[in-house]
């Protein structure tokens, strides 16, 4: 979507500033719709209630926040090499990505049997078990104890250290 936006306002060949902004509010308004979408694995975002998560609205209202400054704040124009848009802008913008919200709804809703954490596991009790029979598909190496041979604070003892394979040492 980012690079479908900065290809669109790419008309004249050369980056204008209006060039870097659509692309910058495309690019961070997809990431907070994106995460916005993922705070449940299992539900979709209209599911879960917006105000259920206080720490997260304020996230993402401070990245609104930013994001203005950013675009509308002379100081922050200047270095961040942005200008000032329109609220058509802004509405193309906000439409363009909350099409995330709509692709993670078809996953969750139908893709559930192949994008899921759960796919995972299935995927994994299908494969054969190895010839050991333990779940282990190498045998594991035999660690021996060995003396270290450092002294305790005066004392003759020695540390002993616990399952240090020879090859390490």
């Amino acid at each position: 979507l980012t690079l479908s936006v900065f290809s669109k306002e790419l008309d004249d060949g050369r980056v204008t500033r209006r060039d870097t902004t659509m692309t910058f509010m495309t690019f961070v308004n997809c990431d907070l719709f994106n995460a916005y979408a993922c705070r449940s694995a299992e539900k979709c975002f209209y599911e879960l209630s917006p105000w259920s998560n206080p720490s997260f609205l304020w996230a993402m209202g401070f990245s609104i926040l930013g994001q203005f400054a950013v675009i509308y704040w002379k100081p922050l124009q200047e270095v961040f090499q942005t200008e000032a848009l329109s609220i058509g802008d802004l509405a193309f913008i906000v439409c363009l990505s909350s099409t995330v919200l709509l692709l993670d709804t078809v996953r969750k809703k139908f893709l559930r049997p192949y994008c899921s954490d759960d796919s995972k596991r299935r995927l994994f009790r299908r494969m054969k078990k190895p010839r050991n029979g333990k779940g282990h598909a190498y045998r594991k190496r035999s660690k021996k104890r060995l003396d270290v041979g450092l002294p305790i604070s005066g004392n003759s003892r020695l540390i002993r250290s616990r399952n240090v394979a020879s090859s390490q040492i």
